[in-house]
């Protein structure tokens, strides 16, 4: 199988209100999609991670010249998001979970840079 190279770019976090904080997790890859972005968008939407301590899942992809970019929201309730070894860990769970699902469908949808 051909991994596909799925580059991480940066994460971030929003914690403005008390409850809740979100962090958004950005990827990108060298590639652009055209008119197939929309349906991988919607393959990609299946994808989350159950999780006790928070909700993942994909969030938007969008294209930029030759690059595609695709972001990924985890929100954490609170007091979940005050611990940063949970959040750390669920980041880089994420990480790996996502890029491992979006190469099984960019080979399954054959849409990758060696089709």
């Amino acid at each position: 199988m051909v991994d596909i190279i799925l580059k991480y770019e940066h994460k971030e976090s929003v914690k403005d209100v008390p409850f809740e904080a979100r962090w958004f997790i950005y990827f990108s890859i060298e590639k652009s999609f055209g008119e197939n972005l929309a349906m991988l968008e919607e393959y990609l939407k299946v994808w989350n991670i159950e999780n006790p301590n928070a909700k993942t899942y994909f969030s938007k992809a969008i294209e930029k010249g030759d690059k595609t970019y695709f972001a990924i929201t985890i929100e954490f309730d609170y007091p979940t998001y005050l611990n940063d070894e949970i959040v750390d860990t669920l980041i880089e769970e994420t990480k790996q979970d996502f890029a491992t699902f979006f190469n099984q469908k960019i080979i399954e949808l054959k849409l990758g840079p060696f089709f």
